[in-house]
């Protein structure tokens, strides 16, 4: 895939968020050196915190448009959520970004990125070399911190009139200066999140603008493969499949597994199968994926359908997570049948030779 700079940059330093509720907080004027209090009311002055600015929602889609750049629309989607942290997946016609990120006395740190993420992998444990600080308390004008390369980034405006696609609204503004004419301005919404980031090199301008929020689990694509009914030989098929906040995506594979999308096709585990584990070991470029003892005590094929079972398992989550090679088990046991026996060290690599996509 190309490398785009300005976009890398962009998505590096854009946190896309979004927000919750409102607390108040009351104190009483005190007297100082004997002069009379002019108000004896109670005030209430506004504290706000960075979870009502950057609250992590589930299930929530934020479409944003772009100008001035191809890449710089975007679709924002929390795909796991876990106490103060959350992973945050972003969708852009270039790439897709991945980040962690974690909210801890008052401040609200980027821990990880990672770009070109397509697959999905709950990678909430992970932590970089540079956190970088998003938002920090207290939210007003002045408050100002450094992020990684030594630039300024400060809260310089409330309230600040901000006309979107998603219509007219009062927000939070951030900005950091990177020198040289260049900066980046971030604005957010209390209620709503994270709505615009501005960037812009002298003249040059490029803007990311909320446009469209919706409460929806995120739909994306994905690829399997089945054997055919009617020849032994694989065949691969587009699936749509729909990813949930918090969701195992091991559920979300063995259900497809089960269920072809056509009678034509057969189906990778019996009923009674499960999938007890899968990870991605990234350093070696595998996946490994263990399953119940009911995945070859009824699979009830001969050696051809059992071959072109296992392709298919491979090749399927080969493609997934973009790896070659697949290590399947069964209950922690290298996969072992009446045609097949592999060793510890032994994996199946993906084959797509004579593979043709499906066609009813």
């Amino acid at each position: 895939m190309k490398k785009y700079p300005l976009l890398v940059i962009v998505l590096l330093i854009l946190p896309i968020v979004f927000t919750g509720c409102s607390s108040e907080k009351s104190i009483d004027e005190v007297k100082t050196n004997n002069t009379p209090i002019i108000n004896e009311e109670k005030i209430n002055i506004e504290e706000h915190t960075i979870e009502e600015y950057f609250p992590f929602v589930e299930n929530t889609i934020m479409d944003y448009e772009g100008i001035g750049n191809e890449f710089a629309e975007q679709i924002v989607f929390f795909e796991y959520i876990e106490g103060n942290k959350a992973q945050m997946k972003i969708f852009n016609p270039g790439t897709v970004v991945v980040k962690v990120l974690e909210y801890n006395e008052g401040e609200l740190r980027e821990v990880y990125s990672e770009g070109e993420f397509y697959h999905i992998e709950n990678i909430l444990d992970k932590t970089g070399e540079n956190n970088t600080i998003l938002l920090k308390e207290p939210l007003k004008p002045g408050t100002s911190w450094t992020i990684p390369g030594g630039y300024k980034r400060a809260i310089t405006g409330v309230d600040v009139d901000l006309e979107l696609p998603y219509g007219k609204v009062k927000a939070l503004e951030v900005v950091t200066q990177f020198g040289d004419e260049r900066q980046v301005s971030d604005y957010y919404v209390k209620g709503i999140g994270h709505v615009a980031s501005i960037y812009k090199d002298g003249e040059f301008v490029v803007e990311t603008l909320l446009k469209e929020i919706k409460n929806s689990p995120y739909e994306s694509e994905a690829v399997f493969y089945y054997p055919l009914y009617e020849d032994i030989k694989t065949v691969y098929i587009s699936r749509d499949i729909s990813f949930n906040t918090n969701d195992n995506i091991k559920d979300i594979l063995e259900y497809n597994f089960k269920n072809p999308p056509s009678e034509k096709l057969i189906k990778l585990i019996s009923e009674n199968t499960k999938i007890n584990s899968l990870t991605l070991e990234r350093g070696n470029g595998i996946v490994r994926i263990d399953f119940s003892k009911e995945l070859t005590i009824e699979m009830n094929a001969g050696s051809g359908l059992e071959y072109e079972i296992l392709k298919s398992i491979t090749n399927t989550l080969g493609d997934f997570y973009g790896v070659d090679k697949v290590y399947i088990s069964i209950d922690g046991v290298p996969y072992a049948s009446g045609h097949f026996e592999m060793r510890e060290d032994e994996f199946f690599e993906v084959d797509k030779e004579d593979i043709e996509e499906f066609n009813e």
